[in-house]
């Protein structure tokens, strides 16, 4: 079941920014251009500019006053649909490259996050959202939300190995995240496609880590 809505059909307070799920082609199709040309905006202008100026993405987007607000309360909450789009996207993508590890050893974990990190951040709306930590509040709680879904998608993967790893919990997997999570926003604060010396260190810790848990 999708985070927008609960179980009993009501929002959900940590989904994305949409007032409401578009139903017909048309509203999609208008909820989608809101949204592509909002992370255009973000990328050449930066957060500011778009949080900033509804105007400006009024324009840009060639939109009506009244079908954006029937949508989106503002241009924060349609960043928040792009952050929240980004995490499902991410996770989703995440699934897929750990189930397709060929599972020989267990430093390919490391390898696939470290790999996958560096693409994502490498991504413009990554950087200026995620490096330059402009997310809101529920877009904050959503992404630690996000980093225990991974830890659990990881503990599994780690548990593949067993005799292995069998004190490890997901809990040790999330600090391990949310390490590797300030440690890209460093390698990534002044170079777009990370600074090296940074995440090979991040791959080091990392495997170090794991290392002290793999009951060896």
């Amino acid at each position: 079941m999708s985070r927008q809505t609960t179980a009993a059909g009501r929002r959900d307070p940590l989904a994305g920014g949409l007032r409401k799920l578009p139903v017909q082609e048309r509203s999609r199709a208008m909820v989608a251009q809101v949204l592509e040309t909002a992370a255009e905006l973000v990328e050449n202008l930066g957060y500011e500019a778009v949080v900033g100026s509804p105007t400006l993405l009024l324009e840009k987007s060639g939109v009506s006053r009244g079908s954006f607000y029937a949508f989106f309360e503002s241009p924060e909450r349609v960043l928040e649909e792009l952050c929240y789009r980004q995490i499902q996207a991410s996770t989703e993508g995440l699934e897929r490259v750990l189930r397709a590890r060929p599972g020989r050893h267990w430093t390919e974990i490391v390898d696939i996050l470290i790999g996958y990190y560096t693409d994502e951040h490498r991504t413009p709306l990554i950087r200026e959202l995620w490096v330059r930590q402009n997310l809101t509040g529920r877009m904050r709680a959503l992404d630690e939300i996000c980093i225990d879904e991974w830890a659990g998608h990881l503990l599994r993967e780690f548990r593949r190995h067993a005799p292995l790893f069998a004190e490890l919990e997901q809990a040790h997997v999330s600090v391990a995240l949310h390490a590797i999570e300030r440690l890209f926003q460093f390698a990534f604060t002044s170079d777009e496609d990370g600074d090296p010396l940074i995440i090979d260190q991040a791959a080091f810790m990392l495997t170090q880590f794991f290392a002290a848990h793999a009951n060896t």
